[in-house]
């Protein structure tokens, strides 16, 4: 190893407390001497090249913790380190048989607060643990579960100062971070492939294996397609990710509150094709969430009757209702003595010590030593930053000191955490950061396992990792190093020799993701539409030949503002002012003044659909659509060159392009590419009519100018020249964009499409009758057939094309109601239960 390119060389322990990669003496550890001989010998520019492609695959992947829901707002991606965290696999052993007690522990604790309560009587808990918790609910006890209430839990541990693990909380309710610990594990196995084969690292596959046969077990069996559901929160949630990215890997459904229907206390997935029955939920949503009925009534996320479906059996949630209780803060300092009641040994892992306020003593010791503890909520876990005192004045820490007495079982104190340091990649070295570990356990039949490493978290400071999972600077894969190779991996592959029923169904599709499909189609056509009429105007603008004054001008103007890109009252201005003031109006549209229905929201809309449809959508196309929202997220300068903003369009434009393109060679032809060719085809069909009223309508003096951009709006002018050279005419123009069915961009092609759609859609969801919606795309393919374009170009007294008025006030009339009547025949799908008698 060449040690003037070796990135150790100048690698030094960071604190006092301990090192995962040197020893006090400045020796490298002997669970990574391997390891490091390895990274040594890839060298500085190695380590840098793959820490590279590193941050693309992460960027690939689209791993974030919040989702951006306004064109502007910041993402806080998931970044990973490729140093992992090393630990050998005796050491792991200890800490593993900690975790699986502790996992025992909460599971008698939790059992008894919600059952026969002893720890209360005997005096074991305080009573205030559980009566003034807000998020303790009567409807949580005694509620019947499968096997045990604690399937999935997490714990955070860190290093002591003398070397030793201790725990700094416990996640109870729906650990977050598995996923991303997965992920992590993925891109490191490809950035380092040959290192992490030959280190014999641990394998992840057997954990999500039984995690995925616990919940199928759990279902006796029920396991069609939908038999086991994945709960979500929504695509506002920061956890949204995670779940879509957990439910594809281990083949689950994922769904929201909205997309399940409580029908005779059973839980059924409410699809195109009917309700499915639901066996199993793996809940990532909160306790009080659940069911708005028996719980908190204000509630968006939960389902109306769950908690009667849970009571008669009929679903199993894991983990139970009431898990929450067993990762309050407050719990801490209890568990101890809680472990020598009900096992008569003591806690293998100690414990960050933790002050619940609520008892006297505790609370004494708390205002006695203010400056040394950190606060928190006692009976939940925020994703905020704890109180520290020594960041408070001396009026503030008073304020809080009688806050603390006012109120005292609100609030818990702990003292500042430990962390050791470990390797980590920075600014083109390694550099100590401190780092903390959450580990995963499950729970199935009496057994626990861990998962063999978890989610590491580090920083430069450990402040930031005492709290949440989106806490820390980086993330890292944890490997757990064995002396021997496994010689079986397990995998979530199926059997080379299992048989599968060969299934091309689209029928089971979530009525929300259906919906949600319709809308992102009806989006992505609504921004290209105003995208391309911006940029016909923008070139028009910057034209060589721009006179003021010139008959497209206005039309075009008009025409944004028919679309929503502009105010009217702005368009009507806009004819009487300078090209300068024009200019600005469409800047201002776009940077400073963007409108409720113009391209800002559309993208918006879009991205937001396409978040909710990320399980459902290739990596690729997901990727296209994302991107099309950093193209605007910056404000514009008061004064910017047109010739940016017509950048900007172009590149807005030919990413839709590509985004249409991977779904059409990705999506298979089932519902969801039907639902989002719908949207597309009703909303161009909008678009097209919108743009031709407000263009065509009313013919100019000198109408060729205002053919050519219609024509450039509409994408169909390499078509026409093609026939017509440069003589633009009504006729030719009315013929390509409204009759012509082998042009694509045309109405009659959207007609034909969005009917031979609404036939194949009926006929998919077993739809015998024809419904209302295909009667109105009927309507709307005869009226263009009892029309020819020479029909069109006649002009009454009034100056008006009054046929061609007439014909696209009819189609703006009656797509809006074809899209309604789609909405209400297949997106709201509930298939209530009629009843005369109880």
């Amino acid at each position: 190893m060449d040690t003037r390119t070796s990135p150790f060389v100048d690698y030094q322990r960071g604190s006092a407390n301990p090192d995962e990669f040197l020893t006090e003496n400045g020796d490298v550890q002997d669970k990574w001497k391997s390891v490091s001989r390895a990274f040594g010998q890839m060298g500085v520019s190695g380590i840098a090249a793959r820490d590279d492609e590193a941050r693309k695959l992460v960027r690939v992947s689209t791993a974030n913790f919040q989702l951006p829901r306004k064109v502007g707002d910041q993402v806080r991606p998931w970044q990973l380190s490729i140093m992992p965290l090393i630990i050998d696999e005796s050491e792991w052993k200890q800490v593993s048989a900690g975790l699986a007690q502790r996992v025992r522990v909460l599971e008698r604790v939790l059992g008894d607060i919600l059952g026969e309560q002893h720890l209360l009587r005997e005096g074991i808990l305080p009573s205030q643990l559980l009566f003034a918790n807000p998020l303790y609910f009567r409807a949580f006890r005694d509620l019947p579960f499968r096997s045990c209430r604690l399937n999935l839990t997490a714990t955070d541990l860190a290093r002591d100062a003398n070397g030793s693990w201790y725990v700094t909380g416990d996640r109870t309710r729906a650990p977050s971070g598995l996923g991303f610990a997965l992920e992590n594990r993925i891109i490191t196995g490809q950035v380092l492939p040959r290192i992490f084969r030959d280190s014999n690292v641990i394998r992840l596959a057997s954990f999500f294996s039984e995690y995925q046969g616990g919940l199928e077990r759990l279902a006796n069996g029920k396991t069609d397609h939908h038999g086991v559901g994945i709960l979500t929160a929504s695509e506002n949630s920061y956890r949204f990710v995670e779940d879509a990215y957990l439910a594809r890997y281990l083949g689950f459904t994922l769904v929201q509150g909205r997309d399940l229907a409580v029908r005779g206390n059973q839980v059924y997935l409410k699809t195109l094709g009917g309700l499915s029955r639901i066996h199993v939920l793996q809940r990532n949503i909160s306790d009080h969430h659940c069911d708005p009925i028996e719980l908190d009534a204000n509630s968006t996320v939960g389902t109306a009757g769950l908690l009667g479906a849970v009571r008669t059996g009929a679903v199993t949630l894991t983990n139970s209702l009431g898990s929450i209780l067993a990762q309050m803060p407050a719990l801490l300092p209890y568990l101890p003595a809680a472990c020598r009641y009900f096992f008569n040994e003591e806690m293998a892992l100690p414990t960050l010590d933790t002050y619940w306020c609520g008892d006297a003593s505790q609370r004494g010791y708390v205002l006695a030593n203010l400056d040394q503890l950190l606060l928190r909520n006692a009976f939940s876990i925020a994703g905020t930053a704890p109180l520290d005192p020594l960041l408070l004045s001396k009026s503030e820490k008073e304020d809080l000191s009688n806050q603390i007495l006012s109120e005292p079982e609100r609030f818990v104190a702990q003292g500042r955490q430990d962390h050791s340091t470990t390797p980590v990649w920075s600014n083109g070295g390694l550099k100590p950061w401190k780092v903390a570990l959450r580990t995963f356990q499950l729970q199935k039949d009496g057994a626990i396992s861990v998962l063999p490493g978890g989610l590491a978290r580090v920083a430069p400071d450990g402040e930031t990792l005492g709290y949440s999972p989106q806490s820390g600077r980086l993330g890292q894969d944890c490997w757990v190093l064995t002396p021997t190779k496994e010689l079986n991996p397990v995998t979530l592959l199926p059997s080379p020799n299992a048989k599968l029923k060969i299934r091309r169904t689209g029928s089971e599709l979530p009525s929300r993701v259906a919906e949600n499909f319709f809308w992102l189609g009806r989006h992505v056509e609504r921004t290209e539409a105003i995208a391309r009429l911006m940029r016909t105007l923008i070139q028009r603008l910057t034209s060589e030949t721009f006179l003021d004054g010139q008959s497209d001008i206005p039309r075009l103007t008009a025409s944004l503002a028919a679309v929503g890109q502009i105010e009217a009252d702005d368009a009507i201005e806009e004819f009487k002012g300078s090209r300068h003031s024009l200019e600005t109006t469409l800047i201002q549209s776009i940077y400073h003044q963007p409108q409720p229905y113009g391209v800002h929201a559309s993208i918006e809309q879009m991205l937001e659909k396409a978040i909710a449809t990320r399980d459902r959508l290739s990596p690729d196309a997901y990727q296209a659509i994302t991107r099309i929202g950093d193209l605007l997220v910056r404000q514009g300068p008061d004064e910017i060159e047109l010739s940016v903003l017509l950048d900007q369009m172009n590149e807005l434009v030919s990413s839709l392009l590509t985004f249409a393109g991977l779904t059409a060679e990705t999506l298979t032809r089932t519902l969801g590419w039907r639902l989002l060719q719908l949207g597309r085809r009703i909303e161009r069909s909008f678009q097209t009519c919108e743009i031709l009223a407000a263009t065509l309508a009313y013919p100019v003096e000198s109408e060729p100018p205002v053919l050519e951009s219609v024509m450039r709006a509409c994408d169909s002018i390499m078509t026409y020249r093609s026939r017509y050279m440069l003589q633009f005419e009504v006729a030719p123009t009315l013929d390509l964009l409204v009759f012509d069915r082998t042009n694509p961009r045309s109405l009659a092609f959207q007609f034909d499409d969005i009917s031979e759609l609404l036939d194949q859609l009926a006929h998919a969801a077993d739809e015998g009758r024809r419904g209302l919606d295909q009667q109105i795309a009927e309507s709307l393919k005869e009226s263009i057939a009892c029309s020819v374009p020479s029909q069109l170009t006649l002009v009454n007294d009034a100056g008006c094309r009054s046929n061609l008025w007439q014909m696209l006030q009819f189609f703006i009339e009656n797509l809006p109601k074809l899209s309604d009547t789609i909405s209400s025949r297949y997106l709201i799908h509930t298939n209530l239960e009629r009843r005369i008698t109880a």
